[in-house]
């Protein structure tokens, strides 16, 4: 497999929905414990952690391997949505380049320009630039800041792929996802 994921086993939706969450949220579990679902929509969800752009001791490893995931596969995307209001993040490449990468804690290490959903929501809150480049003391950015402009990485991944959390298992796919450890980042 093109993550180099090793342990792989079958698990249940329910179980490998509640481990992700114990991952996430226990700091004994193995932060790089991943879980595989069957294709969605043509798409193949690899969830956990270990791909969240907000964790600063991953981004430069996940946004690498994301665009090299688009040069073989054509496009490969990560998105963080935070239900305890702990961020947005998202990373889009297309032919084995970053179209957009944002982190809403780290505004700096933003790239790419904005687009779609994103673009749009900025232009009615008037911000022509990037996020990234407003003053962070200005009422502007604390505008947008509060509510992240409504753009959250759940509604830019419905537009750019999938909504995983809408998106059911493709007709024919397995009924089960998989469990699995992704390589240490190095």
């Amino acid at each position: 497999m093109a993550l180099g994921l090793t342990e792989v086993q079958e698990t249940s939706w329910t179980e490998g929905v509640a481990l992700i969450d114990e991952v996430a949220h226990d700091e004994e579990e193995p932060f790089s414990t991943v879980v595989v679902t069957p294709p969605m929509q043509g798409w193949t969800l690899v969830i956990g952690p270990y791909f969240g752009l907000p964790y600063t001791q991953q981004t430069a490893h996940v946004t690498s391997l994301c665009r090299d995931l688009s040069a073989v596969f054509g496009k490969a995307q990560l998105f963080f949505h935070s239900e305890q209001n702990d961020g947005e993040a998202w990373l889009i490449a297309e032919g084995g380049r970053i179209l957009r990468r944002w982190i809403s804690e780290y505004p700096e290490l933003a790239m790419g320009e904005p687009f779609g959903v994103e673009r749009r929501l900025l232009d009615a809150y008037g911000i022509t630039g990037k996020p990234e480049d407003l003053d962070p003391d200005s009422d502007l950015a604390g505008d947008w800041a509060a509510t992240w402009g409504d753009c959250w990485a759940t509604t830019v991944a419905e537009e750019s792929s999938i909504d995983p959390t809408s998106a059911a298992a493709d007709t024919g796919s397995i009924s089960s996802m998989l469990m699995a450890a992704a390589p240490t980042c190095e």
